[in-house]
């Protein structure tokens, strides 16, 4: 159930790099997912925009949202919503017209137009819950824009715009109109029942222009409501890394023949929460994390020349590991291997043992360049290592003396 089909329209998936509202509109389908704390996966382009399914394991609901900018008016009709596209051309089809009815009468051949009728906006959704009606409860739909409805409902009963609605809510002549339009553009058979409940009408929150300046408050407000915890210290780079894996993910072109091959096009509450953990990692400064091991040679009543070269070389050496191009980054893989070959010097006892045999070893192979680096500076480097900082995460520990890629 939960793969593609033979006839969907898969053109959104090849340009939706164009569809920001889109991408931000999944980021905050997102972060509501992820509040409630249960699991979730957030699609784009299958079936419609948007599809949010309430499991990555076993989906049993699904919420499919359409979204349409309203740049034309300053509002949705109800005419409107139910219009079918105008129709494409209409395929010449021949036929042959015996006019006498006559076994030997002469023949002519005339042109009949075939058409079919399209769809509406509201029709396209309808029809998921003739597609998915094995699901226990029929699929939610939804309807958003940025622009505001106007179909016949109000305070009073008085006709003006809303910002949300369901269609079951509608006046009793709205609700037949509906139900007429749905049967007559999806063939719906007469003695088949249309329930409108759980197909609703809303205007977004979501901002057609800088979005992600309201995603970021979005996220910082639900961590203050603590819905979503732990607390994520690093907004702005969260929310950049769920909008680029949104948009990566809706990039994807392969066809999902099972539901497997779908979640490589989904977001799902695992990842979110690993893009939310990394955020928090780059938010803690390399200054800070060598800053921690000082403290801890301190507390253990390390040299004091030790502690205060390093306090002296903490700014120059933070500073240096920030350019991919320095000669600093031979003498950093040299330490990096020395650490995971020698077990982490876990055998010289204390940190403040520690650290001087690792540079001992350090000294004794004379990496190129690394004498240009003071004891302290070492010390330094040496803290990062410990500490996993992420200017040090590039280095691999296969070989000494390899050159780090450029940052991409």
């Amino acid at each position: 159930m939960f793969k593609d089909r033979s006839g969907d329209e898969t053109g959104g998936q090849h340009a939706v790099r164009g569809f920001s509202f889109q991408v931000w509109q999944a980021v905050l389908e997102t972060l509501k997912a992820h509040a409630t704390g249960e699991d979730y996966a957030v699609v784009l382009e299958w079936q419609q925009d948007i599809a949010v399914l309430d499991s990555s394991k076993q989906p049993t609901r699904v919420t499919f949202i359409q979204l349409k900018k309203n740049e034309s008016t300053h509002h949705w009709t109800l005419n409107g919503l139910l219009a079918p596209p105008p129709a494409p051309a209409a395929k010449l089809v021949q036929a042959t017209i015996d006019e006498t009815g006559a076994p030997t009468a002469p023949k002519r051949r005339i042109a009949i137009r075939s058409r079919k009728l399209g769809q509406s906006p509201l029709a396209k959704l309808y029809f998921h819950r003739q597609r998915f009606s094995a699901l226990t409860r029929p699929p939610e739909l939804v309807f958003a824009s940025n622009a505001p409805f106007y179909v016949g409902v109000g305070d009073d009963d008085q006709n003006e715009t809303v910002t949300s609605v369901e269609l079951c809510d509608l006046p009793a002549a709205s609700v037949a109109k509906v139900q007429e339009a749905f049967r007559k553009q999806l063939e719906v058979p007469e003695n088949e029942a249309i329930a409108l409940d759980g197909f609703r009408l809303t205007v977004t929150n979501c901002p057609t222009e800088e979005a992600h300046k309201f995603a970021i408050g979005e996220l910082v407000e639900l961590c203050q409501l603590k819905k979503i915890e732990p607390q994520v210290n690093a907004p702005f780079i969260a929310i950049c890394l769920v909008a680029s894996y949104v948009q990566q993910r809706a990039g994807k072109r392969a066809y999902a023949k099972d539901f497997a091959g779908l979640l490589e096009r989904a977001v799902t509450r695992t990842e979110v929460t690993q893009y939310f953990a990394a955020a928090n990692d780059t938010h803690v400064r390399t200054q800070d994390l060598v800053e921690q091991v000082i403290a801890r040679l301190n507390a253990e009543v390390a040299d004091y020349e030790m502690v205060q070269e390093m306090e002296v070389a903490v700014n120059t050496a933070c500073a240096e590991v920030t350019n991919r191009a320095s000669v600093v980054w031979l003498t950093a893989q040299a330490l990096v291997d020395l650490y995971v070959k020698n077990n982490q010097y876990k055998a010289n006892g204390n940190l403040k043992a520690r650290l001087p045999a690792w540079l001992a070893d350090l000294r004794a192979m004379k990496v190129r360049d690394s004498h240009l680096y003071s004891n302290g500076f070492l010390y330094c480097l040496m803290a990062m290592t410990l500490k996993d900082a992420q200017p040090l995460r590039h280095l691999s520990t296969a070989a000494t003396g390899s050159q780090p890629e450029a940052a991409s």
